[in-house]
């Protein structure tokens, strides 16, 4: 009977893990098309699934994939006080554990230890704290404390006796259980973005991290960092695998070469990537089947250097506003030439797709003008702006 209920529990194992890996995803691939696969594991190759007709092929290589998502409840895998923000919007729940003259040790519950590069780290936030923007230039770090009190300085240490703080007139280490926030400066430019294949994950807990490959077999996921550095990660924690630097190029990856924002009666409302422009909504969350977005008011002018990798620009938009008062005029232009323009622009619709070919173009712009009434409740969101290798065979949504 022992052997026989080993037996039994060792197939249910196995047969729990296959299920979990056939399990319905949905595919989004480089022409913006989703679409419902059986996955059943992923490699280097690509994604192998289970096709419904016998006859259709049973990988599909990464020149076609943009995203693999699935429904999962947003909940955390377990309590952690703290997130790491990186640059580029990476967030890993944990606590930081040392700190280098280049890098950050920082501890996960569910990833073990890991390493990241200090240029790369925009924040600590305790987690439930009051949300905290991040845009803000800063000459220098900042530690935002609980009761509301705030502290400039140089981070010179991270430990589990709380953050050393050099100030003018000496250094002084504050604990952990009083800071609400540590500010990285903005002063020094993170390294730029690698060209090289890399993938977003997003887990479980509303938080994502980007690694250079990702495998799965069975029901274990794994993260490769490096040749030396990967984490296995529970495949019921994935929530989605977004490809960087493939067939597509989401602008909200790329860093900026000029950000012009004008208020007209003296609004604060500068850009906010992958939110809405209030910075409290997720594009994901309020635009269903979006993956990406800038949210902008007028006026806002944001300019992107090309490296010639790519085809053509491709994107949405919307007014983000129920207000009727809404009216903006939208642009487009390629090395300051406008290339497209939309005037009257309204709330109440998502516009249809917009495809520009960039041809030898070294700048992009996209500009939200005032229109009719000024600047009255013109919030807007571009919606999955993005650069694509080959021009797209459909509209898309």
């Amino acid at each position: 009977m022992l052997k026989r209920a080993i037996f039994c529990l060792a197939t249910l194992t196995a047969l729990t893990a296959q299920v979990l890996a056939q399990e319905t995803w949905t595919l989004t691939d480089a022409q913006f098309r989703s679409a419902p696969i059986n996955l059943q594991s992923i490699d280097s190759a690509g994604l192998h699934v289970i096709p419904d007709d016998p006859s259709a092929p049973t990988t599909l290589g990464w020149s076609d994939v943009l995203e693999l998502s699935r429904d999962s409840e947003s909940q955390p895998a377990a309590h952690e006080e703290f997130a790491l923000v990186l640059q580029g919007g990476d967030r890993i729940d944990g606590r930081p554990l040392a700190m280098g003259e280049q890098t950050l040790q920082w501890q996960n519950a569910r990833l073990g230890t890991m390493q990241f590069p200090l240029a790369r780290v925009a924040a600590i936030l305790r987690v439930g704290a009051a949300a905290i923007p991040l845009d803000q230039p800063r000459s220098d770090d900042v530690v935002r404390l609980a009761n509301g009190d705030t502290t400039h300085g140089i981070v010179v240490q991270l430990g589990p006796a709380g953050v050393t703080l050099q100030t003018a007139d000496a250094n002084a280490t504050l604990p952990w259980d009083s800071i609400a926030a540590v500010l990285f400066s903005s002063s020094q430019q993170p390294p730029p973005m690698a060209a090289d294949r890399a993938f977003r994950v997003r887990l479980t807990g509303d938080w994502s991290i980007t690694a250079q490959g990702v495998s799965l077999a069975g029901d274990q996921f794994t993260l490769s960092f490096d040749q030396n550095n990967s984490h296995v990660v529970p495949l019921g924690d994935i929530v989605a695998v977004e490809q960087l630097n493939g067939p597509v190029s989401w602008l909200t990856a790329r860093r900026p070469a000029q950000v012009i924002y004008k208020p007209y009666f003296g609004e604060r409302f500068p850009p906010q990537f992958d939110r809405t422009v209030d910075g409290d909504t997720p594009i994901r969350r309020k635009y269903h089947g979006f993956h990406h977005g800038i949210g902008c008011h007028s006026y806002t002018k944001i300019v992107y250097d090309l490296d010639g990798h790519y085809a053509d620009f491709r994107t949405q938009f919307a007014v983000d506003s129920d207000s009727s008062l809404a009216d903006v005029t939208v642009r487009v232009l390629l090395d300051d030439k406008v290339v497209f323009e939309r005037q009257n622009v309204k709330a109440g619709q998502v516009y249809p797709v917009v495809t520009v070919p960039l041809g030898s173009a070294n700048k992009l712009a996209l500009e939200v003008d005032y229109g009719q009434n000024y600047s009255t409740q013109d919030r807007f969101v571009w919606l999955d702006p993005a650069l694509v290798q080959t021009p797209p065979t459909t509209q898309g949504q």
